[in-house]
């Protein structure tokens, strides 16, 4: 009890401090505000006045386009100059009369004039109208030299008319080395890396082979030799079944292209060489 007396007296005095500060606050009167925003003076009615609305303005009504004057009969001369006018258009748009300058028609082209005498060659003419549809445009007209230079507009020519050309990969084979090892490599994986690359020889094909000799057509052995690491140490045409010309131009093409690949890389040292047949027809 001598332990906890000090805590009583403190709590009995707090507790009469308190009551005793809650009856002066309402016994008390309030105390005059401190701070006061206007004076007493100072204090004053505002009058507020109001502008009446002013009506909105009516809106204007368009005007009428001023009348022209009366237009007067055009003179002999002034009929002459539109006629002449009219026949100077006519004859830069109209007819199935050839250009026969194409300088002329066409400012800063320039334009290359063959010997008509020459084979292939040819004078180069634009002609109004195209050619029986009668439109009223520059374009190939009714001359038949013309007509038949622009025969092979819109088509690939090779002195053959080329329409289409077809390659065929076959499966590749190995090429026995002398100890009669087998293949370090996946023949499918092979073949599928080869056929992959196929519109590169149909590059070879199509644009040197068929532009040499439009009747090239046949089927190409190429042993390739390949290192570890997939690169290509030798290319070499083993067989062939076409022959004349464009053969050559064709298998430098094919040689050169096969010899920028990078195939698949062997489980085995050394080198190892594959053969790949290649069969071309249009």
């Amino acid at each position: 009890m001598d332990e906890n007396r000090p805590l009583l007296i403190a709590q009995l005095v707090a507790t009469t401090l308190g009551v005793v500060w809650l009856g002066l606050v309402y016994t008390l009167p309030p105390p005059p505000p401190t701070i006061a925003l206007l004076r007493p003076e100072e204090a004053a009615a505002v009058d507020v006045q109001f502008e009446d609305e002013k009506p909105k303005p009516e809106p204007k009504k368009p005007e009428a386009p001023p009348v022209p004057p009366d237009r007067k009969e055009p003179t002999p001369a002034e009929k002459a100059k539109a006629k002449k006018e009219e026949q100077a258009m006519a004859d830069a748009f109209g007819g199935s009369a050839p250009v026969g300058d194409v300088t002329n028609a066409l400012r800063g082209v320039n334009v290359a004039k063959g010997d008509r005498s020459a084979e292939g060659g040819g004078k180069a003419v634009i002609s109004y109208g195209a050619g029986g549809t009668a439109v009223r445009t520059p374009g190939r007209g009714l001359d038949a030299s013309v007509v038949a230079a622009g025969a092979g507009i819109g088509r690939v020519n090779a002195a053959g008319s080329v329409t289409r050309a077809n390659i065929a990969v076959a499966a590749p084979t190995v090429v026995r080395s002398a100890d009669g090892g087998a293949s370090g490599r996946d023949m499918t994986r092979l073949g599928t890396f080869v056929r992959a690359r196929q519109s590169q020889l149909q590059y070879c094909y199509a644009d040197v082979g068929l532009a040499a000799n439009p009747a090239l057509a046949g089927s190409v052995s190429v042993t390739v030799t390949l290192d570890a690491s997939g690169a290509v140490s030798d290319v070499r045409v083993a067989s062939r079944t076409w022959n004349g010309v464009g053969v050559a131009e064709a298998e430098g093409c094919i040689t050169q292209r096969v010899k920028t690949w990078v195939f698949p890389s062997s489980a085995k040292e050394g080198t190892e060489s594959y053969s790949f047949s290649f069969i071309f027809n249009r």
